[in-house]
């Protein structure tokens, strides 16, 4: 009787042990599934300070061509006239500097007179500067000056935008669009409605217009 009691008593006490295990696995499995690591907007604010990696904490890998495509053609503009600008100012300040034709002076002590000739004194080694005047140098230099301005402009605004999508996407991380999202857009008709004898015929015209249904 006691050998029975004290299988009994094991038998019961490898349940209890087990059930409890089996409990406590299950519980730390489930939590293990629920716990989700928070996206978060601010970080994808503070990386999108390196272009492209916003997208790529958004897991919006797709946008990288895009965010590099813009900072290609802006840094390209940006640059080529930033060279444009210097080849023509360097001119600008070479003509100044070295005009064509210089006004010289000389005394003739014998004749007791003066006489004016022009020489090409100084000489400007710049194929612009021999090829255009100093005004054309002028307007090509502030030409160029004005389109590298815009182009880092345009390349600063395309730096914000792509932080401040990186910040939109953060947000909207967790946002789905329903399956069963539609939208409907159909002619409606309507008839006029008559309820007295006395409404004179003429006046009873069709109501037309567009229903737009939309279903989620």
């Amino acid at each position: 009787m006691g050998k029975l009691m004290n299988n009994v008593l094991s038998t019961t006490l490898i349940v209890v042990i087990s059930f409890y295990w089996t409990a406590t696995t299950f519980g730390q499995s489930n939590s293990d599934t629920i716990t989700q690591k928070v996206h978060s907007p601010k970080k994808a604010t503070y990386l999108a300070l390196i272009p492209g990696a916003g997208q790529i904490y958004n897991k919006k890998y797709w946008k990288l061509p895009i965010v590099y495509a813009g900072f290609a053609a802006t840094g390209y503009f940006a640059f080529s006239n930033r060279a444009e600008y210097l080849k023509y100012n360097e001119a600008y300040i070479c003509k100044l500097s070295n005009p064509e034709n210089q006004l010289i002076v000389e005394y003739d002590p014998i004749t007791n007179s003066y006489t004016c000739s022009t020489e090409n004194q100084f000489e400007c080694d710049n194929e612009l500067a021999d090829k255009y005047t100093t005004d054309q140098l002028k307007s090509g230099r502030d030409y160029y000056r004005r389109n590298m301005e815009l182009s880092f402009i345009v390349m600063g605004l395309w730096y914000v935008l792509q932080i401040l999508d990186a910040t939109v996407d953060a947000h909207l991380y967790y946002w789905n669009v329903d399956e069963n999202l539609s939208v409907r857009i159909e002619p409606v008709i309507m008839q006029p409605t008559i309820t007295m004898p006395a409404v004179i015929s003429g006046n009873a015209v069709n109501h037309n217009g567009l229903k737009i249904s939309v279903h989620f």
